[in-house]
Protein backbone atom coordinates (compact mmCIF):
# COMPACT_ATOMS: atom_id res chain seq x y z
CA UNK A 1 0.00 0.00 0.00
CA UNK A 2 1.09 3.55 -0.57
CA UNK A 3 0.13 7.02 0.65
CA UNK A 4 0.90 10.51 -0.64
CA UNK A 5 2.19 13.58 1.20
CA UNK A 6 1.89 16.99 -0.40
CA UNK A 7 -0.30 20.07 -0.62
CA UNK A 8 -3.62 18.17 -0.50
CA UNK A 9 -3.00 15.57 2.22
CA UNK A 10 -0.41 14.09 4.54
CA UNK A 11 -0.26 10.28 4.31
CA UNK A 12 -3.94 9.92 5.26
CA UNK A 13 -5.36 8.15 2.18
CA UNK A 14 -3.85 4.84 1.10
CA UNK A 15 -3.83 3.38 -2.40
CA UNK A 16 -2.84 0.11 -3.99
CA UNK A 17 0.67 -0.87 -5.09
CA UNK A 18 1.99 -3.84 -7.07
CA UNK A 19 5.69 -4.49 -7.18
CA UNK A 20 7.99 -7.04 -8.79
CA UNK A 21 11.73 -7.17 -8.43
CA UNK A 22 14.93 -9.11 -8.77
CA UNK A 23 17.08 -9.20 -5.65
CA UNK A 24 20.74 -10.10 -5.90
CA UNK A 25 21.61 -11.77 -2.63
CA UNK A 26 25.11 -13.31 -2.81
CA UNK A 27 27.26 -10.78 -0.95
CA UNK A 28 27.47 -10.53 2.82
CA UNK A 29 26.99 -6.77 3.36
CA UNK A 30 25.93 -5.12 0.08
CA UNK A 31 23.36 -6.44 -2.40
CA UNK A 32 21.42 -4.93 -5.27
CA UNK A 33 17.74 -4.99 -6.15
CA UNK A 34 15.98 -4.09 -9.44
CA UNK A 35 12.35 -2.98 -9.05
CA UNK A 36 9.32 -2.30 -11.20
CA UNK A 37 6.18 -0.99 -9.56
CA UNK A 38 2.74 0.39 -10.37
CA UNK A 39 0.34 2.03 -7.99
CA UNK A 40 -2.01 4.88 -7.29
CA UNK A 41 -2.42 7.56 -4.65
CA UNK A 42 -5.00 10.24 -4.07
CA UNK A 43 -5.49 13.30 -1.98
CA UNK A 44 -8.21 15.78 -1.21
CA UNK A 45 -8.43 19.02 0.71
CA UNK A 46 -11.71 20.88 0.24
CA UNK A 47 -10.28 23.71 2.39
CA UNK A 48 -7.19 24.24 0.17
CA UNK A 49 -6.70 27.97 -0.30
CA UNK A 50 -4.95 29.90 -2.98
CA UNK A 51 -1.81 31.74 -1.86
CA UNK A 52 -2.94 35.28 -2.86
CA UNK A 53 -3.28 34.34 -6.53
CA UNK A 54 -6.44 35.22 -8.44
CA UNK A 55 -5.34 33.90 -11.86
CA UNK A 56 -5.75 30.17 -11.23
CA UNK A 57 -8.18 27.82 -9.55
CA UNK A 58 -6.16 24.93 -8.11
CA UNK A 59 -7.61 21.47 -7.92
CA UNK A 60 -8.68 20.30 -4.46
CA UNK A 61 -8.77 16.60 -5.37
CA UNK A 62 -6.51 14.38 -7.44
CA UNK A 63 -5.83 10.73 -8.12
CA UNK A 64 -2.49 9.77 -9.63
CA UNK A 65 -1.55 6.47 -11.20
CA UNK A 66 2.19 5.91 -11.24
CA UNK A 67 4.83 3.58 -12.62
CA UNK A 68 8.43 3.36 -11.49
CA UNK A 69 11.61 1.48 -12.22
CA UNK A 70 14.66 1.69 -10.00
CA UNK A 71 17.78 0.09 -8.62
CA UNK A 72 18.38 -0.15 -4.85
CA UNK A 73 21.62 -0.83 -3.05
CA UNK A 74 20.88 -2.82 0.12
CA UNK A 75 23.14 -2.71 3.14
CA UNK A 76 22.52 -5.83 5.21
CA UNK A 77 22.56 -4.90 8.87
CA UNK A 78 21.94 -8.56 9.74
CA UNK A 79 22.46 -11.36 7.24
CA UNK A 80 22.06 -14.91 8.46
CA UNK A 81 20.92 -18.06 6.70
CA UNK A 82 17.25 -17.45 7.44
CA UNK A 83 17.04 -13.70 8.21
CA UNK A 84 18.13 -10.50 6.51
CA UNK A 85 17.51 -7.04 7.97
CA UNK A 86 18.54 -4.21 5.65
CA UNK A 87 18.40 -0.55 4.77
CA UNK A 88 18.50 0.57 1.17
CA UNK A 89 18.99 3.60 -1.01
CA UNK A 90 18.10 3.66 -4.67
CA UNK A 91 17.78 5.73 -7.80
CA UNK A 92 15.14 5.44 -10.47
CA UNK A 93 12.53 6.96 -12.76
CA UNK A 94 8.98 7.77 -11.68
CA UNK A 95 6.13 8.42 -14.15
CA UNK A 96 2.80 9.80 -12.89
CA UNK A 97 -0.52 10.98 -14.28
CA UNK A 98 -2.67 13.22 -12.03
CA UNK A 99 -6.42 13.29 -12.75
CA UNK A 100 -9.35 15.21 -11.31
CA UNK A 101 -12.53 13.73 -9.77
CA UNK A 102 -14.01 13.27 -13.28
CA UNK A 103 -10.97 11.35 -14.55
CA UNK A 104 -9.64 14.23 -16.67
CA UNK A 105 -5.89 14.82 -16.90
CA UNK A 106 -4.92 17.70 -14.63
CA UNK A 107 -1.70 18.31 -16.55
CA UNK A 108 -3.89 19.41 -19.50
CA UNK A 109 -5.82 21.91 -17.34
CA UNK A 110 -3.56 24.96 -17.33
CA UNK A 111 -6.17 26.99 -15.40
CA UNK A 112 -5.31 24.92 -12.28
CA UNK A 113 -1.77 26.38 -12.19
CA UNK A 114 -0.08 29.70 -12.81
CA UNK A 115 -0.20 30.63 -16.51
CA UNK A 116 3.55 30.08 -17.08
CA UNK A 117 3.73 26.86 -15.03
CA UNK A 118 4.28 23.59 -16.89
CA UNK A 119 5.77 20.27 -15.81
CA UNK A 120 6.85 16.85 -16.99
CA UNK A 121 5.14 13.73 -15.71
CA UNK A 122 8.49 11.87 -15.63
CA UNK A 123 10.91 12.54 -12.78
CA UNK A 124 13.85 11.15 -10.87
CA UNK A 125 13.25 9.42 -7.54
CA UNK A 126 15.60 8.43 -4.72
CA UNK A 127 13.80 5.65 -2.79
CA UNK A 128 14.93 4.96 0.79
CA UNK A 129 13.71 1.97 2.77
CA UNK A 130 14.20 -0.45 5.61
CA UNK A 131 13.08 -4.07 5.57
CA UNK A 132 13.42 -7.63 6.75
CA UNK A 133 13.25 -11.01 5.00
CA UNK A 134 12.69 -14.41 6.58
CA UNK A 135 13.71 -17.44 4.50
CA UNK A 136 12.07 -20.83 4.88
CA UNK A 137 14.15 -24.05 4.69
CA UNK A 138 13.20 -24.43 0.98
CA UNK A 139 14.79 -20.96 0.33
CA UNK A 140 11.44 -19.27 -0.33
CA UNK A 141 10.93 -16.18 1.78
CA UNK A 142 8.53 -13.61 3.11
CA UNK A 143 9.45 -10.01 3.85
CA UNK A 144 8.23 -6.61 4.91
CA UNK A 145 9.57 -3.26 3.71
CA UNK A 146 8.70 0.34 4.58
CA UNK A 147 10.07 3.30 2.70
CA UNK A 148 9.74 6.64 0.96
CA UNK A 149 9.96 7.03 -2.81
CA UNK A 150 11.42 10.56 -2.47
CA UNK A 151 10.21 11.90 -5.81
CA UNK A 152 11.97 14.93 -7.23
CA UNK A 153 8.72 16.64 -8.23
CA UNK A 154 6.08 18.78 -6.58
CA UNK A 155 3.43 17.91 -9.18
CA UNK A 156 2.08 14.48 -8.18
CA UNK A 157 -1.00 16.44 -7.03
CA UNK A 158 -0.73 18.99 -9.91
CA UNK A 159 -0.01 21.77 -7.37
CA UNK A 160 3.37 23.43 -6.95
CA UNK A 161 3.68 27.23 -7.11
CA UNK A 162 0.17 27.68 -5.69
CA UNK A 163 0.94 25.42 -2.73
CA UNK A 164 3.24 25.51 0.25
CA UNK A 165 6.30 24.20 -1.59
CA UNK A 166 8.47 21.15 -1.10
CA UNK A 167 8.45 17.96 -3.14
CA UNK A 168 5.54 15.54 -2.99
CA UNK A 169 6.37 12.16 -1.55
CA UNK A 170 4.99 8.63 -1.38
CA UNK A 171 5.18 6.35 1.65
CA UNK A 172 5.11 2.64 0.85
CA UNK A 173 4.55 -0.51 2.87
CA UNK A 174 5.30 -3.77 1.07
CA UNK A 175 4.59 -7.35 2.01
CA UNK A 176 6.82 -9.41 -0.25
CA UNK A 177 7.20 -13.04 -1.23
CA UNK A 178 10.60 -14.26 -2.38
CA UNK A 179 11.08 -17.11 -4.84
CA UNK A 180 14.63 -18.45 -5.30
CA UNK A 181 16.16 -18.06 -8.71
CA UNK A 182 19.62 -19.60 -8.89
CA UNK A 183 21.82 -18.38 -11.70
CA UNK A 184 24.64 -20.63 -12.92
Amino acid sequence: MSAYNGDLSQYDQYGALFHIGLQLNKNRKFNGNFNLGIGSVRGENSQFRLNDNLEATPNRYFKTSYLFINYDLHYNIIKKEQVIVYISQGIGLFRFNPKDEDGNNLSDQSNTRNSDETYSNLTLMLPTSVGAIYFLPNEWGVGFQAGLLNTMTNYIDNISELGDGGNDNILEFRLAFYVPFNMP
